[in-house]
């Protein structure tokens, strides 16, 4: 759910989520959630170095059991490549964009968990810039799972809500 769906939804009825923003070094996020395609560099280069008897791939999850250091998430494009008897791994990606990430929430034992917040963020090379919409008191868990009882879980009309977020 996006979160002009979300203010929609809640508008009169839940008190609206304040905005945070942040301009500095790419910070927040891991890499999994950075757009696909983005590369903090345009071009970036990687030794790569051989799994031997002794030291065995890091994880079973690996795409690549032959080297010892392929990067787990791979969200641009790659090359492996062997150049005089040594592998390189190559990524090319664009170093500006742009991402919307909508709220994030999983359904546990039949009632909502809250993740992580709607967001907007610009990637340009290094840097980031971002907007968050948080809780008004910034106690972001139960907040949201309130709204996604609210609007998921329940009976609008008929309901018992702690008074905190209420209008």
């Amino acid at each position: 759910m996006n979160i002009r769906e979300l203010k929609k939804e809640i508008k009169g009825i839940f008190i609206p989520p304040k905005k945070v923003y942040y301009y500095g070094k790419i910070k927040y996020g891991t890499p999994y959630f950075w757009p696909i395609n983005f590369s903090n560099s345009v071009i970036k280069i990687r030794k790569l170095e051989l799994n031997t008897k002794e030291t065995p791939a890091t994880s079973k999850f690996r795409k690549h059991k032959k080297f010892n250091n392929v990067p787990m998430i791979r969200r641009t494009k790659y090359w492996i490549v062997k150049l005089f008897s040594k592998y390189y791994y190559i990524e090319i990606g664009w170093p500006i964009k742009m991402k919307k990430t909508n709220l994030g929430w999983k359904d546990k034992w039949d009632s909502p968990r809250y993740e992580w917040p709607p967001s907007f963020q610009i990637f340009f090379f290094n840097w980031q810039f971002c907007i968050w919409w948080i809780a008004p008191d910034e106690n972001n868990d139960s907040y949201y799972e309130m709204i996604l009882w609210y609007l998921f879980y329940s009976n609008p009309n008929e309901s018992a809500w702690n008074k905190k977020y209420l209008i």
